[in-house]
Formats: structure tokens, sequence, C-alpha cells
């Protein structure tokens, strides 16, 4: 009875991160996340609110249309800030560099092996090795891939350069990712 060969694709990598590499993760991972009800939330706060402090009943339909104006135009801007504050890079940069000063075996050099069993990291001071079901997700941008537990905010982030792959073609480790991960779109 002839044996089957099952073939066991392998990526390899060698890379050392830089706080560029985590900036990237990080502004992947976090464009993806959608918070489709915070807009109604905040707009019927707003509302509330003003039916509560001003009481609409004794004011006429023309207060009624500038205020309720001016307090959706008040929660507008508050988006527009908190897009602002929340969403820009520089918010970004100051965790990286928080996450970079407080691990610095973050810094060390890493030889990872992408296979179909899963992944394994190793470096000086660290050796992981981590199942696929770890990593539901995944997001390919220029510089990385981006491998995430979940679509929640505060999944863990796996971020693998493309700098580092040793062959530097990102071709079998996308067919890996695509095979074993859901890729965000």
């Amino acid at each position: 009875m002839p044996s089957e060969h099952v073939t066991v694709r392998s990526v390899e990598l060698s890379y050392t991160l830089t706080q560029q590499d985590w900036l990237d993760g990080f502004v992947a991972h976090r464009r993806r996340i959608r918070r489709p009800w915070l807009v109604p939330v905040l707009i019927v706060a707003a509302l509330v609110g003003l039916v509560r402090s001003n009481g609409f009943r004794a004011m006429s339909a023309t207060d009624v249309a500038v205020h309720a104006t001016v307090g959706l135009t008040a929660v507008g801007l508050g988006l527009l800030m908190f897009r602002l504050l929340i969403g820009a890079r520089w918010m970004y940069r100051w965790q990286v560099g928080r996450l970079m000063r407080g691990n610095p075996w973050l810094s060390e050099p890493i030889r990872a092996t992408v296979d179909d069993t899963g992944l394994r990291l190793t470096s000086a001071s660290r050796s992981e090795t981590a199942a696929w079901s770890q990593y539901l997700r995944y997001i390919e941008t220029d510089q990385s891939f981006v491998l995430r537990a979940s679509a929640r905010l505060g999944a863990a982030v796996l971020v693998l350069p493309k700098r580092g792959l040793v062959t530097g073609d990102p071709a079998p480790l996308r067919e890996l990712l695509e095979t074993h991960c859901h890729q965000s779109a």
C-alpha cells in the first residue's frame, strides 16, 4: 500500500522588532475595529441631556430645533475630537514607546518558524509556541503581517515584519495565513 507523503509548508523569518514594526501593527489592528453602535448612543445621550436640562415642553419649536442642532453639532465635534485623539498616530507612538521600554526583550533578535502546525518564536530570553487557534485573524500591511487573537480592541497582536522573511517572498506566508486565519477586511 503506497504511503501518502504529507508536505509541511514552512516559512522562516529572522528579524528584530522595531518601534516602527509595532506601530504598524497597532495602527493596522485599531483601524479594523468598528464601533457602529457608538454614534447612535452618543446622539441619544446628547438629546436626553438636552431634554433633561432644558425641558423641551417649555420651549417653542424654533428653540427646540436650535437646541437639537447645537446638541447634534456638539456630538459631531466630540466624535471628531475622539477620532483625532484616539486614532492619532502620536497616541500609538506613545503606546509603542512605553511597550518597548517596559519589555526590553521585545527588541531582541527573533527567529520565527511558521508552518501548518502553528508558530514558533525564539529569542535569546524567550521561546514560544502558538497554535493557529491563538491567532484567528490577520491583516496584511505594506510592511508586515499582523496576527490578531480576535477582532476585539484588547486582543493579542503578533507582528511578523515582511523584511524578516528569509526567502524575501511573502507569498508562502500569505498562503499559510489564508489557510489558517481569517483575513480582516
